[in-house]
């Protein structure tokens, strides 16, 4: 899909206003309480243990946001982490779980994907790379038009916004499609990106005001040190104003 969505370029030298809700407007009803939320959380490599560490974080603070570990699917490269229901990332386990999640009207998908990542897509260690435009035909399969929101942590991500910008979705990604990310280091807690998403989840409200949180932090973290990795942001426009979950 390439029609639909609004891109954020936080390379620009202006930035651009964000989609916030407006107080006297009346909430988008994409969120309420009885949206079942059914999530995909995704590690690609096991050279390091960030990325796996990452995925785990990031899933309990949506079970305390109130997602259902029962609509979970977790997929990991570290066949010691593949117990209890975790299974082996590869694009054909990556379809399938989503296939799994049986999303249904009045529903809504997130994924969360974490590895390192080149201009050609999503790195799964020891396998092939996960294509934008594949990523685009596994979620119109598993999840069509209902609200989705895609977080894709690795160095060159924006290259999937083009191919998975839609009205219904919402996505960020760690740098822009011409850019590396930072922390990708064999003693690194998390990555940049994936540190700054687990310290500004709690307190954003809507994904466009946790995108500006997460992106200041990242702009604070490299200061001069290095080239900047200008985190993507793309909102459709039938979730522009989407809140986190039931926020």
């Amino acid at each position: 899909m390439s029609d639909g969505g609004v891109p954020i370029d936080s390379g620009s030298t202006a930035p651009l206003p964000l989609p916030l809700p407006d107080a006297g407007a009346p909430m988008l009803d994409a969120g309420p309480p009885g949206v079942t939320w059914n999530a995909l959380m995704i590690s690609g490599d096991d050279s390091i243990t960030a990325f796996d560490r990452a995925r785990e974080t990031v899933s309990g603070l949506f079970v305390e946001d109130g997602l259902d570990p029962a609509n979970m699917i977790h997929l990991s490269r570290d066949r010691r982490l593949q117990v209890d229901g975790v299974r082996d990332t590869s694009v054909e386990g990556i379809e399938g779980a989503m296939m799994d999640l049986g999303v249904r009207e009045g529903e809504g998908c997130v994924v969360f994907m974490t590895s390192h990542g080149s201009r050609s897509g999503f790195y799964i260690n020891g396998r092939d790379y996960l294509l934008p435009r594949r990523l685009d035909e596994i979620l119109d399969r598993a999840c069509g038009n209902r609200p989705t929101v895609v977080l894709i942590s690795a160095c060159y991500s924006g290259v999937f916004i083009p191919d998975l910008q839609a009205p219904h979705r919402i996505i960020l990604t760690a740098a822009r499609e011409d850019r590396t990310s930072f922390g990708c280091s064999a003693e690194a807690t998390y990555t940049y990106w994936d540190g700054c998403l687990i310290e500004e989840y709690p307190e954003a409200r809507t994904w466009p005001e946790l995108y500006e949180k997460v992106r200041k932090c990242i702009e604070d973290k490299e200061g001069s040190s290095y080239t900047p990795s200008h985190p993507q942001a793309s909102f459709g426009a039938d979730v522009a104003t989407l809140p986190i979950f039931h926020r």
